[in-house]
């Protein structure tokens, strides 16, 4: 359904299409239909379009619409000259006078009834008359140049001369199920080629399938000579999306966390677009835009990279570490001097020492101040780097905003007459 219901908002902003675009957008609808519906009285030509304000209005006009341009795409011009009647006394925008016009000259030129002409010439001048500049004016005027000499040699409406009885109408199903692919059967026969089925009056089972969509299934009731629009929603599968990550990893979908990484994490998401993040602390969040068909299944690879901050501290790290192993290594040296001066010192108790022995002596007491010394500023750097390191390695985490960055996406959708873009995303 969400391909009429652009089409009826787009009805509502008054733009619309190339007239080569009418009959384009019923391709993806599974159609029958029922007999002709009589037409709807010609509207005053001149009043100015209220506004449209409740929402009620608004529900029941896009419903009314999507009907009517459905019929209209399969030809049944009566048909949806009776939806598209009721979409315009809900919602009386210039478009849908602009596609009620349509339909009314299509008719006209089926079953030559002057109500037809007349009609679809008072709605293309209404919709000049509203439409100032742009839209499709260009069409307005050149069907009212092929319909106002028509208007003009028909002969003034009279009921002296009455229309022909129509031959009773049959009674047909018009299914409107917008799914690509989708399979209509109607008492478990499939309807295939004609869009329209012919049925008895009574009840009827309707079955609508389609690839990644959940079969729907309706009863309906099928009146002797009545058009019954029956409108089917498809409602689709989720998707399966499957998350290579790194174990531990945190992986959120559009911002709330979803599972841990791992080899094969596999994620049922609803169709549509999906922002997928990947984080892990000291490592930078990876942002994947995901758009997952219905009943779709796809494998998704994340790799992180470590940030500059988690490259640091570990640099940081070594160096204290090393920073460490060096003054423990100096003060080593200066123990080993420490013994040697202190193994003079005894020698001296003990007998006369030479002045050599007397410099060697003072050698180590000056090696082992040094040793000291160094040994004492490279335990206080590397201690320093290693604290340091640590702090920058625990606090080395995603931010949340990094987590909900949300994309926009643009979402086109055109059809018999209109046409409509829509913004959505996540912000």
């Amino acid at each position: 359904m969400r391909r009429y219901g652009i089409l009826f908002w787009l009805a509502l902003l008054g733009w619309t299409l190339p007239a080569r675009a009418q009959t384009s957008a019923a391709t993806s609808s599974a159609t029958a239909a029922t007999a002709a519906a009589p037409p709807a009285p010609t509207p005053a030509p001149a009043a100015a379009a209220p506004a449209v304000t409740q929402p009620a209005d608004v529900e029941r006009a896009k419903e009314s619409f999507r009907i009517g341009a459905a019929a209209y795409a399969a030809g049944e011009y009566l048909a949806a000259i009776a939806a598209l009647d009721s979409a315009y006394a809900a919602a009386p925008m210039p478009a849908i006078a602009f596609s009620l016009a349509q339909a009314e000259r299509r008719q006209y030129f089926i079953d030559q009834r002057p109500e037809h002409l007349s009609r679809s010439v008072a709605l293309f001048r209404r919709y000049l008359e509203q439409t100032p500049s742009g839209g499709r004016r260009a069409d307005a005027l050149e069907a009212l140049a092929q319909l106002e000499p028509l208007l003009q040699r028909a002969p003034a409406a009279a009921p002296a001369a009455p229309v022909a009885p129509r031959t009773a109408p049959s009674t047909r199903l018009l299914v409107i199920a917008e799914a690509p692919g989708a399979r209509v059967f109607i008492d478990g026969a499939e309807v295939s080629g004609t869009p329209i089925r012919e049925v008895s009056p009574g009840e009827h089972r309707v079955v609508v399938r389609a690839p990644g969509f959940r079969d729907a299934e309706r009863k309906v009731v099928a009146v002797s000579g009545e058009l019954i629009p029956v409108s089917m929603a498809l409602a689709p599968l989720p998707g399966v999306l499957e998350v290579q990550a790194p174990d531990n990893a945190e992986i959120y979908v559009d911002g709330a966390f979803a599972s841990l990484g791992g080899p094969g994490v596999a994620l049922t998401l609803a169709s549509g677009s999906h922002r997928l993040s990947v984080a892990q602390n000291g490592h930078r969040v990876a942002n994947h835009a995901v758009s997952v068909e219905p009943g779709s299944r796809q494998t998704l690879r994340v790799e992180l990279e470590p940030t500059a901050q988690r490259t640091t501290s570990h640099v940081l790290l070594i160096s204290g570490a090393a920073a460490v192993g060096a003054g423990i290594f100096l003060g080593v040296l200066a123990v080993q001097s420490e013994d040697a001066a202190q193994g003079f010192l005894e020698e001296q108790q003990a007998r006369n020492v030479s002045s050599a022995e007397l410099v060697r002596y003072q050698a180590d007491v000056a090696r082992r101040d040094r040793y000291r010394l160094m040994a004492g500023v490279s335990l206080t750097a590397g201690l320093g780097l290693l604290v340091t390191g640590l702090f920058m390695h625990e606090l080395d985490q995603p931010r949340a905003d990094e987590l909900n960055r949300g994309g926009v996406q643009l979402e086109a959708d055109v059809g018999p007459g209109y046409g409509i873009a829509s913004l959505r995303g996540a912000f």
